[in-house]
C-alpha cells in the first residue's frame, strides 16, 4: 500500500474517533485515579521478531488516568538478563484519550522512548509511536483492529486485526477475566532495519593492533570476533524489504486479569508465529532473516489510588 494513502486514512480515522470522543459526555459515575504497576516480561519481543539473546525486563509505571479518558504515565524497564549487567534499558512516557461509545471501545494513544545506547532489543531503535485501537462487540465476541505510526529515523505504518471472547467470573470490584485471544499484525520493516544497522551487525570494518582501538558507530550488540591482536567487525548491513508492507506475525494469547476495587493481578502468556522474513545483506553477501515461533509471559500487579 502506498505509505502516503495510507498515512491519509490513519489520520482520517483518528480525526473520526477525535470527532466521535468531543461529542460524547463523560459518566459522573466514573473516578480519576493514579495507577502503579509493576511485572515481569520474560522477553521482548517485537510483531514476532526478536534479538539471539532473551531480553526480559522487570518493569514499573505511574500513571494518571482522568475520569474524562484522558491518561498519561511515565515508566521504565531494567534489564534483568543473567548474561548482562542489569541497567535501566527504556524510559518510556504514554498519553492517550479512551472512551466507549454503545459497544465501541476507541483508545487513542502516543509514545514516547528513551532506550540505552546498549540495548539489543529488536524495538530498541524506536523513538516513539501515535496510533487509534478500537473494539467492537459483537454478541460476546470482540472484533478489535488498530492502526499506528512508528518512528525511528523513518516512519513506520503497522496495522493490527484481532478477536476474543472474554470469559468473566464474579461481581463489578471482584472480577475475574480470562480472553482468549488470536490477533494479526502487518507493516513495513524500518524499525528492524535500523536495529539490524545499529544494534545486531553495529560496528564497521576495523582491525585493533596492541594499543589501538576500533571505532564503529553503532550500539547493542559489538558482534566482534577475536582473533589474537586483530579484531574484525562487519562493514555494512543492507536491509532490503524495509518498505514492504506485509503480515509481520500471528499471536495467541490467554490474558488473565482479576481486578478488585484499588488493587490487581494478571498473567498475559503470548504465542508469536512471525512471518514473511526479510532479506539483508553483510558486506553484500544476501542472508534471509532467521524467523522462530515465540513464547513470551507478562506477569504483573497494579494497585489505583
Amino acid at each position: 500500500m502506498n505509505q502516503k494513502k495510507y498515512l491519509l486514512i490513519t489520520l482520517s480515522v483518528i480525526t473520526v474517533c477525535s470527532n466521535i470522543f468531543a461529542q460524547t459526555d463523560s459518566s459522573d459515575k466514573k473516578k480519576s485515579y493514579f495507577k502503579a504497576n509493576l511485572n515481569y516480561l520474560s522477553n521482548a519481543v517485537y510483531f514476532g521478531r526478536k534479538d539471539s539473546a532473551a531480553v526480559p525486563y522487570l518493569r514499573t509505571s505511574l500513571g494518571y488516568y482522568d475520569k474524562s479518558g484522558f491518561y498519561i504515565s511515565t515508566g521504565a524497564a531494567m534489564l534483568v538478563s543473567p548474561n548482562e549487567t542489569k541497567r535501566i534499558d527504556l524510559i518510556n512516557v504514554d498519553a492517550g484519550y479512551n472512551f466507549s461509545l454503545n459497544k465501541l471501545d476507541v483508545s487513542l494513544n502516543a509514545s514516547k522512548f528513551f532506550y540505552s545506547n546498549a540495548s539489543f532489543a529488536v524495538g530498541s531503535e524506536l523513538k516513539g509511536l501515535a496510533g487509534v485501537n478500537a473494539g467492537y462487540y459483537i454478541g460476546s465476541i470482540s472484533v478489535n483492529g488498530g492502526a499506528e505510526a512508528l518512528f525511528t529515523s523513518n516512519i513506520d505504518y503497522s496495522t493490527s486485526f484481532g478477536l476474543s471472547h472474554p470469559f468473566e467470573s464474579g461481581e463489578e470490584n471482584k472480577k475475574l477475566t480470562i480472553n482468549p485471544t488470536v490477533q494479526l499484525n502487518a507493516g513495513t520493516q524500518y524499525f528492524n532495519e535500523a536495529y539490524y544497522e545499529f544494534r545486531k551487525y553495529s560496528f564497521t570494518t576495523s582491525n585493533s593492533g596492541s594499543g589501538s582501538t576500533s571505532k564503529g558507530k553503532g550500539r547493542g550488540h559489538s558482534n566482534t570476533g577475536n582473533t589474537g591482536t586483530t579484531s574484525t567487525t562487519v562493514k555494512s548491513v543492507t536491509f532490503y524489504d524495509k518498505n514492504r508492507f506485509t503480515i509481520l506475525d500471528y499471536e495467541l494469547s490467554l490474558p488473565v486479569n482479576y481486578d478488585a476495587k484499588s488493587w490487581g493481578a494478571y498473567l498475559l502468556p503470548v504465542l508469536a508465529i512471525p512471518t514473511n522474513p526479510a532479506n539483508f545483506a553483510i558486506d553484500n553477501v544476501i542472508q534471509k532473516e532467521k524467523l522462530s515461533t515465540a513464547f513470551f509471559a507478562e506477569i504483573g500487579a497494579y494497585i489505583k489510588f
